[in-house]
């Protein structure tokens, strides 16, 4: 169960970086080629982005507590470290990626009661490239961890 569930979290992570990286190339082309806000592209698919980022940490949970619960069952003097690392990157994803959902709602909240289409882009730029940002920050260093 556990793999599965870490299968799953890890093909998740790839589609909402992908899904926020189709947000920022569309709000760029918004916000310098001016083409017109769709509520398709430009509301319902950041809106699918955070429900991609909340089952995300629906996962993430779930893989934290049957990790740490694994861990300390097998918890001693001489793999102290290897527990401790693991709590702190636990925390240190988990704070990113709350960021990650915290940004994305502020980009849909902001889009949702602008009514100029250029600042709509903005927004989404903005809100949801840092979320993107998060997210690849996040998704590099689980790589370079686990390289």
């Amino acid at each position: 169960m556990y793999y599965t569930i870490l299968i799953s979290h890890i093909a998740l992570s790839f589609a909402v970086s992908f899904v926020a990286l189709y947000i920022v190339i569309r709000s760029l082309l918004g916000v310098y080629e001016k083409i017109k806000f769709s509520d398709f592209h430009d509301f319902f698919i950041p809106k699918f982005a955070v429900i991609l980022l909340y089952l995300e940490l629906i996962l993430g949970l779930l893989l934290y507590a049957l990790h740490i619960s694994k861990l300390e069952n097998f918890i001693s003097q001489s793999n102290a470290d290897a527990y401790f690392s693991y709590r702190f990157w636990a925390i240190e994803h988990t704070i990113l990626m709350l960021f990650a959902i915290i940004f994305g709602h502020l980009g849909l909240l902001y889009t949702k009661n602008i009514k100029s289409v250029v600042e709509r882009f903005k927004k989404n730029l903005t809100y949801f490239g840092l979320s993107f940002i998060l997210i690849t920050v996040s998704l590099l260093m689980n790589m370079l961890k686990n390289a």
